[in-house]
């Protein structure tokens, strides 16, 4: 089972850390996140368009509809192309807090330390 992303403590954590860790704090507005918006509702209604996208292909599909095909595949297209930059949005921030703080280097075969219960690898 995949667990749910909390994008809404994510973005307020990176806002956090935007005002206290560079150098000099980073304008909000030079973030590429919407740190104004419900980023939670946005990515599950972003999904949820998509979801609907697909199933329109999948009954356009059935009735060998072309026009409809097309017109469902360009939502399709539409609604992934804003799931990508939602995504990239969270990565270009995350870029912008590595590359304006001065960091500790990471050793070179660092493990995260078990008390953080963190399944990354």
């Amino acid at each position: 089972m995949i667990k749910e992303i909390n994008f809404d403590e994510l973005k307020d954590i990176y806002l956090q850390l935007s005002k206290i860790m560079p150098k000099k704090p980073i304008n909000e507005s030079d973030l590429l996140v919407d740190y104004k918006a419900q980023q939670c509702a946005s990515f599950h209604r972003q999904l949820e368009l998509l979801g609907n996208a697909k199933e329109f292909l999948v009954k356009a599909s059935l009735d060998d509809d072309k026009v409809a095909i097309q017109a469902a595949l360009v939502y399709i297209r539409v609604y992934s192309m804003n799931l990508s930059s939602f995504f990239d949005a969270f990565k270009e921030d995350a870029d912008s807090l590595l590359r304006s703080s001065d960091w500790p280097d990471i050793p070179e075969h660092y493990q995260i330390p078990a008390h953080y219960n963190c399944p990354i690898k």
